[in-house]
């Protein structure tokens, strides 16, 4: 997704992925300096990144993706939301300032979001919101 020169420096929270008229698409970047969504896009094949980058761009200029089957809130969360290309997911949430963040991705294979992915999204929701939200 990204050209590996334009990794951000650790003391960032995000980085831009796509900035739309509506939204701002950033990737989340842990402490450590990581940005575990971009990570997980970068091992997907080509086709799949497009996919995503198609989402990405669709709700940055528009605001919203109606189809469910491509994006949807997931139950019983703290404001998570998902990203869908076939089997492949990737979480994130919405912040003030006409912002979504990118949290991680990983490939569904059963009926449910596994709890320890929500879990996951949810800590870094919580990290960001805590870690000043640069």
């Amino acid at each position: 997704m990204a050209n590996p020169s334009s990794k951000p420096p650790s003391s960032r929270l995000v980085y831009l992925v796509y900035d739309g008229a509506v939204l701002r698409i950033e990737f989340y970047v842990t402490p450590n300096g990581t940005a575990p969504a971009e990570e997980w896009l970068e091992r997907l094949p080509l086709t799949a990144q497009q996919k995503f980058a198609a989402l990405f761009a669709r709700m940055g200029d528009t605001g919203k993706i109606w189809n469910e089957r491509k994006f949807k809130h997931l139950a019983e969360t703290d404001q998570i939301f998902e990203f869908k290309v076939e089997t492949d997911r990737i979480l994130c949430f919405f912040f003030v300032g006409r912002r979504l963040v990118l949290t991680h991705g990983f490939r569904k294979t059963g009926d449910k979001t596994p709890k320890r992915e929500i879990e996951r999204a949810e800590a870094y929701k919580k990290e960001f919101e805590e870690g000043g939200q640069r």
